[in-house]
């Protein structure tokens, strides 16, 4: 029973992530009903993450923390203010996506034969990554704005997904090295960071890839030995 609820846990969390990428692309930032609507859905993969981090109570409460802290910052934002209310929220839903892929890295890593939940599990992290280094790249633009080579928006809460909605997309396509060419990094914090999300994207796929295949291989050993026994 509780391998079948991991399982369900990390296929609802993948579940999430890539609703919230595709949907994301279709919300229009000039309509205040479906702003609020990206970020309901910020907040449901937050709830979501919360499952994953049964082993420490202290991470699900931070993470309940940041996360609800984040969509509060975003919505008050709606009724304008300062564009450190953004910052802030990006920087919860930073910390929210730092405790996820920890928590995650130690199930994809375990020693537990559990493969299905660690496939999920490794999938959910190169999202995760992804909308990681988004929130890094918005928060980078927001305090040294013209660090990519996107439209001048004005710095509201509109804006403000807007940009955030380019940037997921940039993310993806440097993570991936895709390099379209449409959107890039200009400053140089930009540059370095656009090179380290790069240089992650492809280590972590090699040394992933190494480990699934590494356990499959002992677990198949491991039951080989069994049955001669």
């Amino acid at each position: 029973m509780g391998t079948h609820r991991g399982r369900l846990v990390h296929l609802e969390l993948l579940a999430m992530l890539v609703f919230l990428q595709i949907s994301q692309s279709f919300l229009s930032a000039e309509d205040g009903l479906q702003r609020a609507a990206f970020n309901v859905m910020l907040l449901l993969v937050v709830f979501s993450a919360i499952r994953t981090f049964s082993r420490s109570r202290v991470r699900r409460f931070l993470a309940l923390g940041a996360g609800v802290l984040g969509y509060a910052l975003n919505s008050v934002s709606e009724l304008g203010g300062s564009v450190w209310y953004l910052a802030t929220a990006d920087v919860c839903f930073i910390v929210v996506f730092m405790l996820l892929l920890i928590a995650l890295g130690e199930s994809v890593f375990s020693s537990t034969r559990n493969h299905l939940n660690r496939i999920f599990g490794a999938v959910c992290i190169y999202i995760v990554l992804g909308l990681l280094f988004a929130l890094l790249y918005s928060l980078l633009e927001i305090f040294q704005p013209g660090s990519f080579s996107l439209a001048v928006l004005p710095e509201d809460s509109a804006g403000h997904q807007e940009t955030l909605s380019r940037l997921i997309y940039f993310s993806n396509v440097t993570l991936t090295t895709l390099g379209y060419g449409d959107i890039q990094p200009v400053s140089r914090p930009a540059r370095n960071i656009a090179t380290l999300e790069a240089m992650l994207g492809q280590l972590y796929l090699a040394i992933v890839v190494a480990r699934l295949v590494g356990v499959h291989i002992a677990t198949d050993t491991s039951d080989s030995q069994n049955d001669r026994s």
